[in-house]
């Protein structure tokens, strides 16, 4: 039997248990649902929340996925695989946002049952309002395997010829860890790599020049807004928010950095472009 819980984070990070429904989705709230349905722990914010408000309580979904809610002898969510976080200022602006909050919807909108201390479910039918700590299986014990009674016969011996053992040799010299031989280097081929090598290691590979331009971006925000968060999505984007709300959103794939169409929406223009040029003046240093 699957449970569902719904927590309102109060000022200072305290989570307090309120009774099942979408009315306490409210603008001033920040709302977090333990959803053993879909392994998930939902946070919802409002509008009105502020960074350091909506930070406080994704420091209290990740405890409740990692830990789950204690009540009795019972846990309720201890399996949470995930945590999906909706802001209530970016529903209708952007698809991801849109597809977690339908599904929180729906959930939300499920016949269910309450059950004690704010607890419900959606098992149809009779339920047992006892909630009651899973049994846990002992695993089964592997049966010994009997030892093989085969007897181990000589291998006969083989002589070899000084070419082929010359042969056997070199191919156990040459080869690579998946077997394939590849030609040994010559003289010009080492050359010509003491010449390459310094410069490779002087421009450090494309990770660390894919590092140095997010770098940059951080940067050029912080010469406009001192007291900043720096998010990395799940999907490999990074989020930059300051207290009054979200300043962008971006993802690099080689090399390029690439801003989501929302970015910047929420600040003024002016200071948009300076932190453009503040980017471009800092790229030309690679």
């Amino acid at each position: 039997m699957e449970f569902a819980l719904m927590f309102n984070v109060l000022e200072g990070g305290v989570s307090k248990p309120v009774k099942w429904g979408k009315e306490n989705l409210k603008s001033d709230r920040s709302i977090i649902i333990v959803d053993e349905f879909s392994l998930v722990v939902w946070l919802w914010h409002g509008s009105k929340q502020g960074l350091v408000a909506r930070r406080t309580a994704l420091r209290q979904a990740q405890s409740l996925k990692g830990h789950g809610y204690t009540v009795g002898k019972s846990i309720i969510g201890r399996d949470i695989k995930a945590i999906k976080e909706i802001d209530e200022r970016k529903i209708g602006r952007d698809p991801t946002t849109d597809n977690a909050n339908k599904e929180l919807q729906e959930l939300l909108n499920k016949d269910f049952k309450e059950l004690e201390k704010f607890i419900v479910t959606f098992t149809l039918g009779a339920v047992d309002t006892t909630i009651a700590k899973p049994e846990v299986k002992p695993e089964p014990k592997p049966e010994p395997k009997p030892e093989p009674t085969t007897k181990t016969l000589p291998k006969p011996v083989v002589k070899q010829s000084v070419e082929q053992t010359t042969t056997a040799t070199k191919s156990k010299i040459i080869a690579s860890e998946y077997e394939t031989e590849e030609p040994l280097p010559s003289r010009k081929s080492e050359a010509a790599k003491s010449i390459i090598a310094p410069k490779e290691e002087k421009m450090g590979g494309e990770k660390p020049l894919e590092e140095a331009r997010i770098s940059f971006v951080i940067k050029a925000v912080l010469d406009h807004f001192s007291d900043v968060w720096v998010s990395k999505k799940q999907e490999g984007g990074y989020a930059i928010e300051m207290m009054d709300g979200p300043v962008c959103q971006f993802s690099i794939k080689e090399g390029v950095i690439k801003f989501t169409a929302n970015s910047f929406s929420s600040i003024s223009p002016n200071i948009k472009t300076e932190i453009q040029k503040k980017y471009i003046e800092l790229s030309k240093l690679l």
